[in-house]
């Protein structure tokens, strides 16, 4: 009876602990969501393509802030494609790299992402 006591309890702990470890696991694998914002300086427009942790997004601003949501990302590498126009000048700007947070500027045009 002993022996049948001691494994029947093995048996509990060991299924407690699996239930800990999935539970903590599952919890664990939900990226946090990251917030991408362009914002123009006044008489300004601009866009931002790109990705950030393998999930693609599009956002612009005129005169203000345009901003989106990513979720599911998975990583940190980042490619963004910036356009930004006035009334006289025109650029397009390349963001590539690897980071927690994202701070880049084309002209006046500052994009981030955190």
């Amino acid at each position: 009876m002993k022996t049948m006591t001691k494994a029947l309890f093995a048996a509990g702990t060991t299924a407690v602990l699996f239930t800990g470890i999935i539970s903590f696991t599952a919890v664990q694998a939900v990226p946090p969501d990251k917030r991408v914002t362009i914002a123009c300086e006044p008489g300004w427009r601009g866009s931002a393509v790109g990705t950030y942790g393998g999930v693609g997004f599009g956002v612009s601003c005129q005169n203000g802030k345009g901003n989106t949501t990513l979720q599911g990302v998975t990583g940190e590498d980042y490619s963004i494609r910036v356009g930004v126009e006035s009334s006289s000048i025109a650029a397009d700007c390349l963001f590539q790299g690897s980071a927690p947070t994202v701070d880049e500027t084309c002209v006046v045009v500052r994009l981030t992402i955190r």
